[in-house]
């Protein structure tokens, strides 16, 4: 199923929302920072990830409009320590404030482990293999529901196991649940809806492959590049096209659907205005916020006339 979301932006309705920055983003800010130093080793996959001492890694405390990070880091041998800690902080504390407008209260830099340079990567190569690959966003595991049948049903076969011990051991009566159902299975003979019994067990044995192996649907486009740090649903990417088309004077309302393949905005002109003119003026209003949050989707431009104003 496609994800769309969408926005309505009308003549003389003001509209605000909020901005929420997740300890996850701040985090990744952080270490994104922390990596442009050359002198900054990374440290991940393996062990190191089972045990969760990636390196860098940032633990972040947010209060109301501040932000503390403890940054740990690894670093390159020889380097000067106070020289590295000093300059991670400098650009940590700079890239936090910049990039989400909170007050940085306190940036820790922790030295934790230090690695022998070998010298036989140049620069580049260094800061191309210290690129961060963010996780997107996703929905829920699609096996979440039949995760939960099956824990409920593992509770009912606890319940039963315990009911024939208590049985068993003669602190309840009653006849034995498996004793009888047991003795009921071998009873039985071929009948014509076992047929059907099989064919809908095979059935959906493979519906529940397949929604074990399914992929989460992501929820979430990144923002700003192609290791992004900030990511936005579709009616947020939405509400932004909707309010850059509406700062346009010539247009009168405007309304953006947002799906996985495209943007597409639909607006009402003054009729005094020439199309061209208007078409023009969107894209231009358009760019800086589909530079940043297009996501490779296409983008399409839909024109009508508002009907005139009616007099009293």
């Amino acid at each position: 199923m496609t994800q769309a979301g969408s926005d309505d932006v009308s003549d003389g309705l003001e509209m605000r929302g909020s901005l929420e920055i997740k300890d996850r983003a701040i985090s990744r800010t952080a270490i994104a920072a922390a990596l442009k130093d050359p002198r900054v080793t990374r440290t991940t996959g393996g062990i190191s990830r089972l045990t969760g001492r990636e390196l860098p890694r940032a633990d972040v405390t947010l209060g109301e409009d501040t932000v503390a990070v403890n940054l740990y880091i690894g670093v390159k041998w020889p380097s000067s320590i106070t020289e590295v800690t000093e300059s991670v902080h400098a650009t940590v504390e700079h890239a936090l404030a910049t990039m989400t407008g909170l007050h940085v209260h306190r940036v820790n830099v922790l030295v934790s482990d230090t690695t022998l340079d070998s010298g036989l990567l140049h620069t580049s190569d260094t800061e191309q293999s210290q690129a961060i690959s963010p996780r997107p966003p996703t929905a829920g595991p699609a096996a979440m529901p039949v995760a939960l049948l099956f824990g409920f049903a593992l509770l009912g076969v606890a319940f039963v196991a315990g009911r024939e011990f208590l049985i068993a051991r003669e602190h309840v009566g009653g006849s034995p649940w498996i004793a009888d159902a047991i003795s009921w299975v071998a009873r039985l003979h071929w009948h014509s809806w076992m047929i059907a019994a099989a064919v809908g067990a095979a059935a959906i044995g493979l519906l529940l492959v397949f929604i074990g192996v399914k992929p989460r649907t992501r929820t979430h486009s990144g923002v700003g590049g192609s290791a992004p740090t900030v990511w936005a649903t579709a009616t947020d990417i939405a509400r932004l096209c909707s309010a850059a088309a509406q700062s346009i004077g010539a247009v009168t309302t405007a309304h953006t659907v947002v799906t996985r393949r495209k943007i597409e905005v639909r607006v009402e002109r003054d009729r005094a205005v020439d199309a061209e003119h208007v078409d023009s003026a969107l894209r231009k209003a358009l760019a800086p916020t589909l530079s940043v949050a297009a996501d490779g989707r296409r983008l399409t431009v839909k024109q009508s006339v508002a009907p005139p104003s009616r007099v009293a």
